[in-house]
């Protein structure tokens, strides 16, 4: 049984659930979720028999790129528009498993594994959009479908620099059984240090850097 009020915690033990089940093969896990009213038990188990053993590795991954409290949320686009996604776009699931199984993946615009999740982004703001490219994208639903600004999808550089800092987090997150972790410097990883805070990356030759992300 796990106490906790933090919905980390359960996409952690979802996502870590294989592992554990190596180390005892009769584990059953409960979790003590929320406080007052909205206080209720989640069985593990069974939201791992649900996702399957290939989408529960990757669950960490999804989380952190699609928004938690270490990460960005896409504007206008929740957990439920990111799972519809994830349905539509099952190809993206390639990412985020290695992800989880390569902690701390280094991406950049010719990765394979970014490039599935700017496809992903794509379809987040438009499942009929056919372009992979998120500023064709931006041109497309701008230009031809008449969204709002609000309603585009980030740029490219923003998206990269987003990707980053979701690697980063779901690195740590898919190291949480090591009793030491060696996380690397933040710095390269969409974050960058100011005085002694660790603030997002901005990208400051576009306007537009934050278009499309909360």
């Amino acid at each position: 049984m796990a106490r906790t009020v933090d919905t980390d915690v359960v996409v952690i033990l979802i996502g870590k659930f294989q592992h554990l089940m190596t180390l005892c093969a009769d584990l059953k896990i409960y979790v003590a979720f929320g406080t007052g009213k909205s206080f209720h038990y989640i069985n593990i188990n069974a939201i791992y028999e649900k996702l399957g053993s290939e989408k529960a590795l990757a669950l960490p991954v999804f989380h952190s790129f699609t928004g938690c409290d270490t990460t960005s949320s896409f504007f206008g686009r929740g957990k439920k528009s990111a799972c519809e996604a994830w349905n539509c776009y099952p190809q993206v699931t390639r990412a985020f498993t290695y992800m989880a199984l390569h902690p701390y993946t280094e991406l950049d615009t010719y990765n394979e594994n970014f490039k599935l999740l700017e496809r992903f982004t794509v379809i987040l703001y438009d499942k009929n959009c056919d372009f992979d490219s998120v500023n064709e994208a931006r041109k497309e639903l701008f230009c031809h479908k008449s969204k709002s600004m609000e309603k585009l999808p980030p740029t490219q550089d923003a998206l990269l620099q987003h990707s980053k800092r979701a690697s980063y987090q779901a690195g740590v997150w898919c190291t949480s059984e090591h009793s030491q972790q060696h996380a690397p410097n933040p710095e390269g990883w969409g974050w960058t240090l100011d005085g002694t805070s660790w603030v997002p990356a901005c990208i400051e030759h576009n306007i537009c850097r934050v278009q499309g992300m909360y």
